[in-house]
């Protein structure tokens, strides 16, 4: 009995090493996977400008850029692709983009730019966030789960230590169902994964919950108009005249927010990553 917890009580003692050692150092470093909320480039900007992370990767004085931006050494990647499901999906071309791609791909394509020695990166002061789940309507809860713990563990596996999981936004009415569904399922994600990954820290964001943030007071942020559109699609055949003030719409396209409301998350996204 005094073995098992001197064995217990040693793992702890290394646990609460490494969280106060990450919290003493900013991440120097971003890697993020998810969907259209994330995408910067990889695949399809859905909106009008940067989304959320980009904004976070700029408070942090990191250069972020697509994952396959040529020259990317040495800087953060965004992986992420729009309409991207949190599992494994091939993707679709489109007109000037890609859409569809999972992110179990793009967290593959990242474990072989690891192995192939394209990326490296300090455990210590990279930070991996995964925002994904708004287009698993279809999925159950539990694969939504064992996608995210299984990406966690794969980049586990190649040197990463700090994760993120994003809890999903439940004001938007086109995302409401299955975020509602999802959250309680993410929001354990780092009890049940974290004890298992030696070393490790997982934590979850409350991404979705800033953009609900907006959504719950807009004139404390500055926008007049949460109901709207600003603009259609070029890849759906959309009129992409773009509204008169795109600055004070929640929402650029259907259901995905102005870079103006992703500014107001990245700051928010910046500000809890610092409290910690």
């Amino acid at each position: 009995m005094k073995r098992i917890r001197t064995g217990v009580l040693s793992a702890m003692g290394l646990f609460l090493l490494c969280h106060v050692a990450f919290a003493a150092k900013p991440p120097k470093r971003l890697y993020v996977f998810g969907d259209s909320y994330s995408d910067i480039g990889r695949g399809w900007v859905d909106s009008d400008g940067p989304t959320a992370v980009a904004y976070l990767a700029k408070r942090l004085g990191l250069t972020m850029v697509a994952s396959n931006t040529p020259d990317s050494a040495g800087k953060s990647l965004n992986f992420a692709v729009s309409g991207a499901p949190s599992g494994e999906n091939p993707g679709q071309a489109v007109p000037h983009g890609w859409l569809g791609f999972g992110m179990k791909n793009q967290v593959s394509e990242f474990v072989a730019m690891v192995h192939s020695g394209t990326v490296s990166f300090d455990p210590a002061t990279t930070l991996f966030f995964l925002a994904g789940g708004l287009n698993d309507h279809s999925l159950s809860t539990e694969q939504t789960v064992a996608n995210l713990e299984g990406e966690i563990d794969s980049l586990y596996a190649v040197g990463a230590r700090r994760f993120s999981v994003a809890i999903l936004p439940e004001k938007i009415p086109a995302f409401r169902a299955v975020a509602v569904r999802l959250n309680p399922a993410l929001r354990r994600i780092p009890a049940e994964i974290g004890p298992k990954l030696m070393g490790a820290e997982v934590r979850t964001s409350q991404w979705g919950a800033f953009f609900d943030a907006i959504l719950e007071n807009p004139s404390k942020y500055g926008f007049t108009d949460v109901t709207n559109q600003c603009a259609g699609r070029s890849i759906f055949n959309e009129d992409t005249t773009p509204c008169s003030t795109p600055a004070t719409h929640f929402y650029y396209h259907e259901a995905h927010p102005s870079t103006a409301a992703s500014k107001v998350v990245g700051d928010m996204l910046y500000d809890e990553l610092m409290s910690r």
